[in-house]
C-alpha cells in the first residue's frame, strides 16, 4: 500500500514534467533555425544543452506519466498510444542531442529530419495527452461545427431535462445511474448479483455486496465501487471486466457524486462544482453550471409594447435585454426628472433589471420608489445629490448586483446599509465622502463585494 501510494505521489508530477521537455525542445529547434534564418557560421553551444535538458525532462515525464497511468483514472486503449509515444520521443530527444553535440557530422537532411520527427511528435503526444486529460475531443470542443467533423468530434452530449436549470437535474437520477445502467448493472441487477451487488435501485445499491457498502459517502478513496473503476485494467478486479470501461468524463462524475455525499436525490444545484468538473459537465451533459446573474433567471411574459412607448414618451430611454428576455434596461438622461416621472416605472416594476438615473436631480425619498423593483440588478446613481437616507431606502433590493454612487453625497454611515445588499458584487464609491480605510474594511469583511474608490 505504501509503495502504490508513492508511486501515486510521483506521477503527480506529470503535469509538471510534461511542459519542461516542450519548452527546452521547442527552444533548441528556433535557436538553430534562427542560426540558419541569420546565417550564422559559429553554432550556438546553447543547443545541445537545451536538447539534452529536453531529453532529461521528458524522461521525467515519461516516468511520471507511466506512474500516473497505473492508478487506473484512465481507459487502457487511451493510454497505450500515449505511454508508448511518450518512450518514443525520449529516445529522439537524446538520439537528437547526441547528434546536436557534433552538428558539423551529420547533414542538414539528418538535423531537418530529426527537427520535424520531434515536431509531430511532441504535437501528436500533446493532443493525446490533453484528451486524456479533459476528454476526448478538447482540442476541437470549441471549434466551428465544420470543423469538428474534419476532426472527427462528437457534436453529440447526453439527453436531460431542462438542459442548463441545474436546478431541475438530479445528479443520480440523471447523471450517474444512466452510466450504471450502461456499463455496471448487466452484472449487477436483481437477477443477476456477481459478488452480491444489486445496483438496479438507490436501496440495493446502498446496502453493497459480500464485503459490504460499497460506498463511502464523501471519500471515493475509500469506496470500493470507484476502487474498482479506476483500477489498471489488468487487473482482475477491474470493473466491469469488458471492453465498456468507464471513460474519463463517466469516471470524473461518479468520483464527484461520491465525494459530494453521494446523494440520490440532490439536484446539480445543491452540490459544489469544482472548476475541472464544470468542463466535464458541459462537455458531456451540455449543463452550465457557472453561476448566472438573477437577470437571466427570471422569467416573465412578454411585455406589451404600447407600455414601453408610454414610458418613452415620458422621458425615458427603453431597451430589452434581448429577444428572449423581456426584461429592461431603463435611463433617464436629462436633469429635469419629477417623482411623477419615477413614478410611472411602477407599472413596469418586476420588468425593470438596469437602471439609470445618473446625473439626474433625483431625491433620497424617490429612492423608496426604485426600492420596489424586485429584479433590479445595476442601479446607477453618479452625479447625484443622493445621501445616506437614500442608500437606506435601497437595502430591500435583494438581487442589486452593482451599485454606481459615485460623486455622491454619501459618507460612512451609508455602508452599513451597503452591507445589508446580500448580492452586491460591485459598488463605487469615488469622490464621495466615505473614507478610504472604511471602504476597504467593507470589502475585506465581504468577499464577494468589490468597493472602488480613487485613493
Amino acid at each position: 500500500m505504501i509503495v502504490l501510494e508513492f508511486s501515486t505521489f510521483l506521477g503527480r508530477f506529470h503535469p509538471l514534467f510534461v511542459h519542461l521537455p516542450i519548452g527546452f525542445l521547442f527552444l533548441a529547434i528556433f535557436l538553430e533555425w534562427y542560426e540558419r534564418i541569420t546565417k550564422t557560421k559559429k553554432s550556438n553551444h546553447l543547443i545541445p544543452i537545451a536538447w539534452l535538458l529536453g531529453a532529461i525532462s521528458a524522461f521525467g515525464a515519461a516516468l511520471s506519466g507511466w506512474l500516473l497511468a497505473n492508478t487506473g483514472l484512465y481507459k487502457e486503449e487511451q493510454l497505450y498510444a500515449h505511454r508508448w509515444l511518450g518512450v518514443v520521443l525520449v529516445g529522439i530527444s537524446f538520439v537528437g542531442w547526441w547528434i546536436k553535440r557534433r552538428p558539423q557530422r551529420y547533414s542538414n537532411f539528418i538535423h531537418n529530419g530529426f527537427n520535424i520527427l520531434l515536431l509531430l511528435a511532441l504535437f501528436i503526444e500533446g493532443h493525446k495527452g490533453g484528451d486524456l486529460t479533459h476528454g476526448e475531443g478538447y482540442l476541437a470542443e470549441y471549434a466551428p461545427k465544420a470543423l469538428k467533423g474534419v476532426l472527427g468530434a462528437s457534436t453529440e452530449v447526453d439527453s436531460l431535462p431542462d438542459l442548463g436549470s441545474p436546478d431541475s437535474v438530479r445528479v443520480y437520477h440523471d447523471m450517474v445511474f444512466p452510466i450504471f445502467e450502461t456499463k455496471c448493472i448487466a452484472c449487477h441487477n436483481n437477477e443477476v448479483q456477481r459478488g452480491g451487488l444489486n445496483m438496479e435501485s438507490a436501496d440495493s445499491l446502498q446496502i453493497g455486496g459480500q464485503g459490504g457498502p460499497v460506498i463511502a459517502k464523501g471519500n471515493p478513496l475509500e469506496s470500493e465501487l470507484f476502487r474498482r473503476i479506476t483500477l489498471p485494467q489488468k487487473s482482475i478486479k477491474f470493473m466491469p471486466p469488458t471492453n465498456e470501461a468507464l471513460t474519463y468524463d463517466e469516471i470524473k462524475v461518479v468520483e464527484w457524486w461520491i465525494e459530494q455525499g453521494a446523494s440520490f436525490e440532490d439536484p446539480v444545484s445543491n452540490l459544489e462544482v469544482a472548476e475541472n468538473l464544470k468542463p466535464v459537465l458541459l462537455r458531456r451533459y451540455g449543463l452550465d453550471t457557472e453561476p448566472r446573474p438573477w437577470y437571466e433567471t427570471v422569467t416573465l411574459p412578454s411585455l406589451d409594447s404600447t407600455q414601453t412607448a408610454h414610458l418613452e414618451t415620458s422621458g425615458f430611454t427603453v431597451k430589452s435585454l434581448g429577444e428572449k428576455n423581456p426584461l429592461l434596461d431603463i435611463k433617464y438622461s436629462g436633469t429635469d426628472l419629477t417623482q411623477a416621472q419615477l413614478s410611472e416605472l411602477e407599472k413596469v416594476k418586476d420588468y425593470i433589471t438596469w437602471l439609470s438615473l445618473a446625473r439626474t436631480n433625483v431625491e433620497d425619498e424617490w429612492l423608496s420608489i426604485v426600492a420596489k423593483f424586485t429584479n433590479l440588478t445595476r442601479l446607477q446613481l453618479e452625479k447625484t445629490l443622493i445621501s445616506d437616507d437614500g442608500v437606506k431606502n435601497l437595502v430591500g433590493l435583494k438581487h442589486l448586483e452593482a451599485l454606481n454612487l459615485y460623486g455622491t453625497q454619501v459618507s460612512d454611515s451609508s455602508l452599513h446599509h451597503i452591507q445589508k445588499l446580500e448580492s452586491l458584487k460591485r459598488v463605487y464609491l469615488w469622490e464621495t465622502k466615505v473614507t478610504t480605510d472604511k471602504a476597504r474594511f467593507l470589502e475585506e469583511n465581504n468577499e464577494e463585494l468589490k468597493v472602488i474608490i480613487g485613493e
